[in-house]
């Protein structure tokens, strides 16, 4: 008799890509930060099916938790790797997250939603070898394997988030278009983040984070990210800041973010913009099995 088991998922902001010119044998390299909420929860039973071609059989699931797709949190992965966890613990396959990421085709751009998935936590993947990967495109158009972890830390502040109404959703061909774009800035956002935020994530140097984040949003491709958006949601950034919360863009947004000390900062940047505060999930995404 198969037990019931259920995958408790996750989301996660994407702070930038690190470098899509190439010139030193790498492209890509995603940097971002795992989130409690909003999450994807799913377990076996008979509600729904997902169509997702694996090499052992999906069982018919009962989605019990889900978000927005196209908003900048990373839907797509969370999802697909939610479903592929749950398929591989139904059928007693003991599947590495990352073969199941190449399994479902995610991870072809940033590993971010891959390794959030399987550790959480501020993670910084090492980008593709242009052996691997020649093309320049979005996780959706692209086929490559998920690149390696470069490093990976505890993230150690509350995270808020807000995804407005008025915000554009990117995705299919004009993010695709997006990639096609000539980017400035790349050496200036990896020294930053290199040299300003991963140091500010292990010392737990909130300012020196934000300070950062905010650099960030006016250089490489994040620049081209946020230019994208509509004026409201830049607006939305600067009444951020204004307020003492310096503010990115997550992905191509249109979700917004920024980091606090405490679950009570949060709570009052909601009241002023409304949005959520969230934990980091700082464990991955976990398994549970249960009589029913």
């Amino acid at each position: 008799m198969i037990r019931m088991i259920r995958v408790i998922g996750l989301s996660r902001i994407h702070i930038t890509l690190l470098d899509l010119e190439g010139l030193y044998g790498r492209i890509d390299g995603g940097v971002g930060v795992a989130l409690k909420y909003p999450r994807v929860v799913m377990r076996n039973g008979d509600c729904t099916t997902v169509n997702i071609s694996l090499p052992f059989r999906m069982p018919s699931v009962c989605i019990e938790e889900d978000y927005e797709a196209h908003v900048g949190l990373g839907h797509t992965t969370q999802f697909l790797l939610s479903a592929a966890k749950l398929a591989a613990e139904y059928n007693l396959k003991n599947v590495d997250v990352v073969d199941l990421a190449r399994i479902v085709k995610r991870g072809g751009t940033s590993g971010v939603g891959v390794y959030a998935f399987k550790y959480g936590g501020f993670i910084v993947d090492a980008g593709h070898s242009v052996k691997v990967k020649q093309n320049i495109a979005p996780s959706d158009f692209s086929d490559a394997p998920p690149p390696p972890l470069m490093t990976r830390y505890s993230f150690p502040w509350y995270i808020y988030i807000n995804t407005p109404s008025y915000g554009r959703r990117i995705f299919g061909v004009e993010e695709l278009n997006a990639f096609k774009k000539e980017v400035k800035g790349t050496s200036e956002v990896i020294r930053v983040t290199f040299m300003e935020l991963v140091p500010a994530v292990i010392d737990h140097d909130i300012s020196s984070a934000l300070d950062a984040i905010a650099k960030i949003q006016n250089l490489g491709f994040k620049r081209i990210e946020v230019n994208m958006q509509t004026e409201q949601v830049r607006d939305l950034m600067k009444s951020m800041y204004n307020k003492g919360f310096p503010a990115g863009i997550s992905s191509f947004g249109p979700t917004v973010y920024t980091f606090v000390n405490t679950k009570r900062e949060g709570e009052e940047l909601v009241s002023y913009f409304g949005g959520l505060v969230t934990e980091p999930n700082n464990e991955g995404a976990k398994v549970i099995w249960s009589k029913d």
